[in-house]
């Protein structure tokens, strides 16, 4: 599911959301307050559906959270500009890959920023908030977010992870650990949750994968998050010293 925020609310029937949203399904259909737009034909088919979303304050409607959006310095900006929003959402699909499900859906995202102007895009599923102006058609940056957290009760220990691949019954990859920097960690759990998203959950426990250092070989392991939303992650141990918290790592063999 993806939000469009707006400082005032877009018509759903306008003709010209209608026209470009047909330019990627002829078969695109409006109904009361949602539109629907196949795509291909048949039983099969994904659908993306969108539809006005409940009004601020209904249900503990609230605008979007910008704590976890670490590169739009104007994100705080927009969503407080934001009064209403839109939601698109996936209807069918369970049986196509991620990249069909996504590439669908994020085309039709780019066809209504472009003739709707939101003022932000939201990713609720994984607490990111983006620029509609930057957005691309199977850009991978907002359905997948790298997350930082400090720990309160373990000075200088980092908690970082990404939040987005659950969604498609993936798992998402974290890294806890300190004395290192956590641009480069981003950078290596961003690259590693692609490779996933791309690829399937085909790094077993054990298997490990190449360091933000050119020469470092670090071991994965899945496991419970360590944050919410509760899943399953891929983590990735950096070894000592950068390691934090508890590791269950099989015994090293010992000479006879």
């Amino acid at each position: 599911m993806i939000e469009l925020w707006y400082a005032e609310p877009p018509d759903l029937g306008d003709p010209v959301v209608l026209q470009a949203l047909r330019s990627l399904s002829p078969a695109t259909e409006a109904q009361a307050d949602s539109v629907i737009v196949p795509h291909g034909n048949g039983p099969s088919s994904l659908l993306t559906v969108i539809m006005t979303a409940s009004p601020l304050g209904e249900g503990g409607k609230a605008l979007p959270d910008v704590s976890q959006t670490w590169d739009w310095a104007d994100a705080e900006a927009a969503v407080g500009a934001s009064r209403c929003s839109l939601l698109v959402t996936e209807m069918s699909g369970a049986d196509r890959t991620p990249q069909e499900r996504w590439g669908a859906m994020s085309r039709v995202v780019v066809e209504m920023a472009a003739v709707t102007n939101p003022t932000a895009i939201s990713w609720p599923q994984s607490q990111r908030v983006g620029n509609p102006k930057l957005f691309t058609a199977g850009d991978l940056d907002g359905l997948i977010n790298v997350r930082y957290f400090s720990i309160a009760n373990d000075p200088g220990a980092l908690v970082m992870d990404t939040l987005g691949l659950h969604v498609f019954g993936l798992p998402d990859v974290q890294c806890h650990f300190r004395d290192r920097e956590p641009g480069e960690i981003a950078t290596m759990l961003f690259s590693t949750a692609v490779y996933l998203f791309r690829s399937g959950d085909v790094i077993a426990d054990g298997n490990t994968i190449s360091g933000p250092q050119g020469d470092e070989r670090l071991v994965c392991f899945h496991e419970r998050a360590l944050l919410a939303p509760s899943r399953q992650v891929i983590d990735v141990d950096l070894g000592d010293p950068y390691a934090a918290g508890q590791r269950h790592r099989p015994a090293k063999k010992t000479g006879s």
